[in-house]
């Protein structure tokens, strides 16, 4: 499994152009990517194409799916775009994706393990401070159990 780590800032140009960063795409190996609105965040996820095929479990057209198996269809699988880096790593985001995350001019490219999240610069880092901050918290309440 492809891990993507690291925080990377490209910029965006008018007719949405950006350059997945030089680790990612040796990373990738000239694999394409899905990209897809986070259902958490206010950011674009770009799976591998290979890491979100292996999440789509093979159905039957004659399995009956459930109203959370349809939902997720829809949530996860209907706003999906597929896109292929050019030699040079340049890629199109779609303007719908671009409103979504609230990109302008610039993309923060966040290594999340097995995906990239594409934010707008800002809120990453606040995105990484919420996380560093819940992170410490945390430890600091196994600490004070720990203690007692």
């Amino acid at each position: 499994m492809t891990q993507f780590r690291g925080k990377f800032i490209n910029g965006l140009d008018k007719k949405g152009r950006c350059s997945v960063p030089a680790l990612f795409r040796t990373r990738l190996a000239g694999e394409g990517l899905v990209l897809r609105r986070s259902t958490r965040h206010p950011c674009i996820e770009a799976w591998p194409t290979s890491a979100f095929e292996a999440e789509v479990s093979p159905k039957s057209p004659l399995d009956e799916p459930s109203e959370d198996d349809e939902f997720k269809a829809y949530a996860l699988y209907s706003d999906t775009v597929d896109v292929t880096p050019d030699p040079d790593g340049r890629m199109i985001l779609p303007a719908d994706l671009i409103q979504f995350a609230k990109l302008s001019d610039s993309v923060a490219f966040l290594g999340r393990m097995d995906c990239i999240e594409l934010w707008e610069p800002a809120a990453a880092e606040a995105q990484i401070e919420k996380a560093r901050q819940a992170l410490a918290e945390k430890a600091r309440a196994r600490a004070a159990a720990g203690s007692a």
